[in-house]
């Protein structure tokens, strides 16, 4: 990182005008039910897969229908929403080290593509590339992504059905080679709505869609996928109303509303649980391991103290500081960890991923806010930073606080280039950035803040 000039381009401002825009105090952490998270948070599984926003919300509106079509009993239909959901969330896990090191975009073979190639996991792949370690990663998402569900305590049919959604019915899938009805009904249940979304989305608009759907997905029946659920699926079609629903200008509402038969107790622990997991997630494509953001989190709080920030704010920081990152899903490994200067293209996604993170968070109740600070903790105090080339107090202090915070847990964390610098250089580095890049304010606090702590 270079080091800049110390002398500020504005006027430094005192502790009391950094607070001054927190005129109106942010609630504590909102309650929010596993439904509202999971399809808040899906959004950010279809980035870091390369599909269009909404894949997995259309899944879950294809399952769910079907799972009600076949009368399915609880806890099976809510296994089914929730797997539908967060179905591909091992990807990330299972991919991003081996795509770091090859050099391969995880886009490329788990993004969209027709059925008939998306079982040939070597599309669009180098011929020097490692391809036996790239189906190892493939055939690992499912296991670990259960994994996962299970630390989100989603329910057993919900990790079930996640890991075994790649089996096939002719018994050539994976991770287990199960056949027929040794599948877990819940897991045949999301593989067909999975390829029935992926069928509908590659056709050019719905009226085409339905058309076609029936011989399409009748082309998989018996080999690839229970016969007995397509014939389901292929009677629900016929109604208006599935299509209707399938292409609902508010998606996400639909496939809240279709949660009827599913627990709808909220809590705020919950909320922490989902955003620790998924920042755990947002680390590894970015090569930090698991600390990153938890040590960021860590820093935000320490200097929201500093500055005497009201106990809501601070909470809100930290959830804000776990999910700083959450936006870089949608970026490919490769890019994040290229050791040469990046292209204009691969400049302009990872500039994408502080909107990628508001559009993933907004739509959750309580986290309006936090999804603004995050969309701006890249701006900078000399108006030299993205998106929006804000400067001075327009970059809200929140942000200002999740920029400091950041940079410091960067820089005395090891990282694949470098290891981690010592408090004194990092010291110095923080403070040729305060008045350009920090908030130069924040910067001293911060520091003094972290110096009392080593001497105490």
């Amino acid at each position: 990182m270079a080091a800049e000039s110390t002398s500020p381009q504005r006027p430094i401002l005192t502790l009391d005008e950094l607070t001054q825009p927190l005129t109106r105090r942010p609630e504590r952490i909102h309650a929010l039910s596993a439904a509202e998270l999971a399809i808040a948070f899906s959004r950010a599984l279809d980035l870091a897969e390369g599909k269009d926003v909404g894949h997995a919300q259309r899944v879950c509106y294809i399952a769910t229908q079907i799972a009600d079509k076949l009368e399915l009993a609880e806890p099976s239909r809510s296994g089914v929403y929730f797997a539908a959901l967060l179905h591909d969330i091992g990807v990330t896990p299972a991919s991003a080290d081996l795509f770091r090191a090859a050099g391969v975009d995880e886009m490329a073979v788990f993004g969209p593509a027709p059925l008939s190639v998306r079982e040939d996991s070597h599309r669009g792949v180098s011929v020097f590339a490692d391809r036996e370690a790239i189906d190892d990663a493939i055939e690992s998402h499912g296991p670990l992504g259960a994994d996962i569900a299970r630390k989100l305590d989603l329910g057993e049919e919900a990790a079930r059905a996640i890991e075994h959604h790649h089996e096939r019915w002719d018994g050539a899938g994976y991770p287990l080679g199960f056949t027929g009805d040794d599948i877990p009904v819940e897991a045949r249940i999301v593989a067909l709505a999975d390829a029935a979304e992926v069928l509908i989305a590659d056709e050019t608009n719905a009226l085409v869609a339905r058309r076609r759907l029936s011989t399409s997905i009748q082309d998989y029946a018996g080999s690839m996928l229970d016969p007995q659920m397509v014939a389901a699926l292929l009677q629900l079609a016929k109604a208006d109303e599935f299509w209707l629903g399938m292409y609902s200008e508010d998606l996400a509402e639909t496939v809240n509303s279709m949660r009827t038969h599913i627990e709808v107790r909220k809590s705020r622990k919950r909320m922490m649980r989902f955003a620790e997991v998924f920042a755990e997630l947002a680390d590894a494509k970015r090569g930090h391991g698991s600390q990153h953001a938890r040590l960021t989190a860590a820093h935000a709080e320490s200097l929201a103290n500093a500055i005497e920030l009201d106990e809501a704010t601070t909470e809100m920081l930290k959830v804000g500081a776990l999910l700083l990152d959450l936006g870089l899903l949608g970026v490919p490994a490769r890019i994040m960890s290229k050791p040469d200067i990046l292209s204009v293209t691969e400049m302009q996604l990872m500039r994408q991923h502080p909107a990628n993170s508001e559009m993933i968070l907004q739509e959750l109740p309580g986290l309006e806010e936090v999804a603004q600070w995050i969309a701006r903790h890249h701006e900078r105090p000399d108006g030299k930073g993205y998106p929006d080339m804000l400067d001075g107090d327009e970059i809200p202090v929140e942000s200002r606080i999740l920029a400091v915070a950041d940079m410091w847990a960067a820089l005395t964390s090891d990282r694949p280039h470098r290891a981690a610098l010592s408090a004194k250089d990092a010291r110095q580095v923080l403070l040729n950035a305060a008045g350009h890049q920090l908030d130069a304010e924040l910067v001293r606090t911060f520091l003094a803040a972290q110096e009392q702590r080593l001497t105490a």
